[in-house]
């Protein structure tokens, strides 16, 4: 009985071990849900504060995103160098770095501070999503959607808590508390012990030839499209949708959290029901209603004239993108099986390059037009010309079947 007890014991340490690593995982991306998204609700109160133009506020977008982009792609050369621990806490230290100093000097430095809390989020969001697959789980896929859902909890909340801060307590009170979470959870990650990375294995060079060959029989052009389009979408009507509120006649600074509180809970919302959505309806059938349903959405929110009009597209709108973004994803390892590991990067690339360029081009027609409502008719054009694009880059097996992976 005893050599039982001591020979469960070592097992049990690594599961409260693992336990508590489960829940700085989470908390990271509670809180990296809050600071992604809470820009939008943040703009108007910069451009207030800084005299800014729509084209200048546009370009909080593009630095946040940018900078995304050059992290994602350094996880594929300093995870196998570092490992997860420090790649993982290096991120969190950047939200920290970036968090502490936003808004202080001018507009043109928070930029650079939305930029280097950006740069964490390329270094912290795949690291974080990889490590999860490797801890304990009776279900892996759903441990890992279930470490996204956290990351929809604290989009949703972000909004309420940047009212609150700006209405009660100030913007520098809320960066506070935002720098002194994002600095525990750095030193948790920081702590941890972790066996030395193995030493790299040599990736086989890969020719413009071999991509071309591997290419040319699918539909990359359309699914690249879809990335592009789709994530510049959602950072365009979360980010900027907060202003238009805002412009509307007696809106207090407590009220700015309802537009964008909309988009994102009804995205948390949909992304939850996408499972069973998927046993009645095939994934493409799904993607293009969701996509129509964003059309209409964003059309509402280009002629709202009245809140009640502006909730309601911003929720469509969210209830449509909900599906898109996974479903997307299955397609990309339906067509390219294990190739996708090395030709995700194209497609996932192509996603930072939508969520830095198109909400920055809302920002500047918007300017031009000296209306948001013409910058709304950018994501408006984008979602219908997504349609076709997923009409022909969704799997043949697809159309015909629901998708259990998803």
């Amino acid at each position: 009985m005893a050599d039982h007890a001591a020979a469960a014991s070592p097992r049990s340490v690594l599961v409260a071990k693992a336990r508590t690593e489960w829940a700085f995982l989470h908390s990271g991306f509670v809180l990296i849900g809050v600071t992604m998204t809470m820009l939008g609700p943040v703009l108007p109160y910069f451009m207030h504060r800084w005299m800014v133009t729509d084209g200048q506020a546009g370009l909080f977008f593009s630095a946040s995103y940018s900078a995304s982009f050059v992290g994602t792609l350094l996880t594929s050369t300093l995870l196998p160098r570092f490992g997860f621990s420090r790649v993982i806490s290096a991120g969190y230290f950047c939200y920290v770095l970036g968090v502490a100093l936003l808004g202080v000097g001018p507009w043109y430095f928070s930029t650079i501070c939305v930029a280097i809390y950006g740069l964490g989020y390329g270094l912290t969001n795949p690291s974080v999503n990889l490590r999860a697959t490797q801890l304990p789980s009776s279900n892996v896929a759903a441990a890992v959607s279930l470490l996204n859902f956290s990351w929809g909890i604290g989009a949703t909340l972000s909004p309420f808590l940047v009212a609150f801060f700006l209405g009660h307590l100030g913007f520098r009170s809320l960066t506070t508390v935002l720098a002194v979470g994002f600095t525990v959870i750095c030193l948790a990650h920081f702590s941890r012990k972790e066996q030395a990375p193995a030493a790299a294995v040599a990736k086989p060079k890969r020719t413009f030839r071999v991509w071309k060959a591997r290419l040319q029989t699918t539909p990359w052009i359309s699914l690249a499209l879809l990335f592009f389009l789709y994530v510049g979408i959602e950072v365009s009507v979360g980010g900027w949708v907060a202003l238009d509120e805002k412009r509307m006649a007696s809106i207090t600074t407590s009220s700015l959290a309802a537009a964008p509180a909309s988009f994102y809970g009804f995205l948390l919302l949909g992304r939850f029901l996408v499972p069973w959505m998927l046993k009645s309806v095939t994934q493409q059938t799904l993607c293009v209603r969701g996509l129509v349903l964003v059309a209409v959405g964003v059309s509402f929110v280009a002629m709202a004239h009245s809140r009640p009009l502006l909730y309601t597209g911003a929720l469509l709108a969210g209830f449509g993108c909900a599906p898109q973004y996974p479903i997307f994803v299955t397609w990309l390892a339906s067509l390219f099986k294990d190739d996708s590991t090395w030709l995700g990067a194209l497609f996932f690339g192509s996603a930072g390059l939508g969520s830095a360029l198109i909400p920055w081009l809302v920002g500047v027609v918007a300017s031009q037009t000296h209306s948001l409502r013409f910058g709304f008719l950018l994501p408006l054009v984008s979602a219908l010309g997504m349609i076709p694009c997923a009409l022909r880059a969704c799997p043949k097996r697809s159309v015909t079947a629901s998708a259990s992976a998803a």
